[in-house]
């Protein structure tokens, strides 16, 4: 199961990686993306640590779906690993990963972060 999520992580990132070379901005490569969804939306993966953090899912869908700009929250495993979907232009990923953060702040040490896919 962890060989097909970093497999997912590694073939989007060659898909984003070669999106940034066609004809966009350099102001875009900056900001990094794991994929571009449909309708110019973003995709970013925040992971979940901590002890039995990534169990609480009610929380991290309730606090990432706060945002107007998240279109769609997917936990791709059960070890912590979220996938959101988002509008362009809105709030960056850090922001997504830090209202999950708060949002678990009652677990033992719980921690979100964006996975930067290295």
């Amino acid at each position: 199961m962890m060989r097909r999520v970093m497999a997912l992580l590694v073939f989007c990132l060659m898909v984003g990686s070669a999106l940034v070379g066609q004809g966009r901005p350099a102001e875009s490569a900056a900001e990094p993306e794991l994929g571009v969804h449909a309708q110019a939306g973003r995709e970013v993966i925040v992971q979940i640590g901590g002890r039995h953090c990534e169990y609480h899912r009610q929380d991290v869908d309730r606090a990432l779906r706060r945002f107007a700009s998240v279109k769609q929250v997917e936990f791709l495993n059960q070890h912590g690993t979220v996938l959101v979907r988002y509008q362009s232009g809105a709030e960056r990923p850090e922001q997504l990963a830090e209202a999950v953060e708060r949002a678990l702040a009652m677990g033992w040490g719980c921690k979100a972060w964006v996975d930067r896919g290295g």
